[in-house]
């Protein structure tokens, strides 16, 4: 048989041409699939990052580097220290190039957070009692016992940053104090009967919040300050001081929660009705539910008078005609310490009803720092981090920002102190605590003021001081509102007295005001 030998050539050419061609379109097909299909792929807790995307990300003990085209994905939280994090990734020399950095759940890095965490092992909520120098990894104290943390341990600070003291939930294998999960929580949930910082299977809690709903017949579902409560046959309902249940009006609620996170009320009391739309409705110098005052310098203020736009420790206050003016403690000028008395009116705005300059700080922790006290109006959604508006002031919180719910949780409607500093325009919170509510206390007492500790009657700077008032001592804060817009508050002069009683058994006082008495009655004595 003859073969012709161009022939063969030419057709193996064209296999050969065919075959390169071919080989160029598998390999194209498999670069545009690689980003799905066939980058490498690492997981690990992320340890460190730039502020933006670009530089070097660490991410379980492995560096990668980022560029602008590198893709983030937050599908499963915010990208930050302590979230479990995916990174896709191509290898350029002996560097990592991060082709896309994820977040993921928690489980996927080995920790017990959300709903696909294992059922077995040991939780518990517990104080931190101590904890590692730097870092997160190593030995931690959490209510009375020994826990180390290592880099399968999920990490989360929605609810503050870890400090001594502070209430966290904690997951474990059982047999092990090798922490899964370390997670920062309400404090109440470390308050229940367990004692000693550690919280029992049902915590208990309260809060001081306005009625958004409730039932007819009060037994059933009830939502006070945004959070849901059950109330039932064996909760204690109180209306005091002539104030109904209605929507609107502030109570406190105390509960506890069950093992299913439902909030069981056991008792729910009115306080007062709020004074909505800048009303001072029942007349006794209180804007209930819409006041504060600040500690702060000046920083505007208007010119040629003092009716005007006021800018104080970074926000703004309206002085009025009915505004009153106190310079006891020096000549009002920008960068003066003042202490301002505000209201909210109709649109939100901050009238100052009274400013006067003073040598206290309101116990600021630096002296760039400055405090306010106001209602909560709306708050971050499941966590403590984020955007915080009190009293139409917008203030920014974080994983470093402290958080103390000592007289109640956080939640809109709650009473809160705010420490803060401003920077570039930005409002943020060093410290944010809640407080009993102005005339929320659950004593009231009348009597004429003997002693207003070391303070001058006229400056009224409550930096913990005693007062006694008709015979009872009363222990003065900063977060005591000191109102003097219907009589004085001097030595002699009669005031009414709101109080709580702390742990220590002191009277602390959340409202003191002066009144006017028009008339007396004497009863005779009667002898037997």
């Amino acid at each position: 048989m003859l073969v012709n030998r161009g022939s063969v050539r030419r057709q193996q050419a064209f296999v050969a041409v065919a075959a390169v061609l071919l080989l160029l379109l598998m390999s194209t097909a498999l670069a545009a699939a690689s980003p799905a299909d066939d980058w490498p792929e690492w997981r690990g807790l992320l340890e460190a990052r730039p502020t933006g995307v670009a530089g070097e990300w660490r991410v379980g003990g492995r560096t990668f580097t980022a560029t602008a085209a590198t893709t983030l994905d937050q599908e499963h939280g915010a990208l930050q220290v302590g979230v479990c994090t995916e990174v896709k990734y191509q290898t350029a020399g002996a560097t990592y190039q991060a082709m896309e950095i994820s977040s993921e759940e928690a489980y996927k890095c080995g920790g017990g957070g959300g709903d696909n965490g294992g059922d077995t092992g040991g939780k518990r909520y517990a104080r931190i009692e101590a904890m590692p120098t730097s870092g997160l990894i190593g030995a931690w104290t959490i209510g009375g016992s020994a826990y180390t943390t290592d880099a399968n341990t999920y990490f989360e600070q929605e609810h503050g940053g870890y400090g001594i003291g502070v209430c966290v939930e904690i997951e474990y294998p059982m047999g092990s104090t090798l922490l899964t999960k370390l997670a920062t929580e309400h404090d109440y949930k470390c308050t229940g009967s367990g004692g000693n910082g550690g919280g029992s299977a049902n915590p208990q809690g309260e809060l001081y919040g306005v009625i958004n709903s409730f039932p007819t017949g009060l037994i059933g579902q009830w939502v006070i300050g945004g959070v849901s409560f059950t109330a039932d046959s064996v909760t204690q309902f109180k209306q005091e001081y002539g104030v109904t249940f209605a929507q609107g009006v502030m109570v406190e609620v105390k509960f506890y929660t069950d093992a299913n996170g439902i909030n069981h009320a056991t008792k729910i009391e009115t306080k007062y009705g709020t004074d909505e739309g800048g009303h001072d409705d029942d007349g006794n110098g209180s804007y209930e539910g819409y006041e504060g005052h600040a500690y702060g310098a000046i920083e505007a203020m208007p010119a040629g008078g003092t009716a005007g736009v006021w800018t104080i420790g970074g926000f703004t206050y309206t002085a009025n005609a009915a505004t009153r003016f106190e310079q006891e403690h020096g000549q009002f000028a920008v960068g003066v310490n003042v202490k301002v008395k505000y209201y909210l009116d109709a649109n939100n705005n901050r009238i100052a009803l009274k400013i006067e300059s003073t040598n206290e700080n309101g116990g600021v922790t630096s002296p760039s720092h400055f405090k306010v006290y106001g209602f909560v109006q709306s708050m971050p959604t499941n966590s403590f981090n984020g955007q915080w508006v009190i009293n139409s002031m917008t203030f920014n919180a974080d994983q470093n920002s402290r958080f103390v719910e000592d007289h109640g949780l956080l939640a809109v409607g709650a009473y809160v102190e705010v420490e803060y500093s401003t920077t570039g325009g930005v409002n943020y919170i060093h410290k944010l605590e809640t407080q009993v509510p102005p005339g929320a206390g659950a004593n009231l007492h009348l009597g004429d003021i003997e002693s207003m500790g070391n303070l001058q009657a006229a400056a009224l700077n409550a930096a913990d001081a005693t007062w006694v008032i008709g015979g009872k001592s009363f222990v003065v804060t900063p977060a005591t509102d000191l109102n003097d817009l219907n009589s004085a508050l001097t030595v002699g002069s009669t005031a009414l007295v709101d109080s709580y009683t702390d742990a220590n058994g002191n009277a602390v006082a959340t409202q003191i005001r002066g009144v006017t008495i028009t008339s007396r009655t004497y009863l005779p004595t009667v002898r037997q």
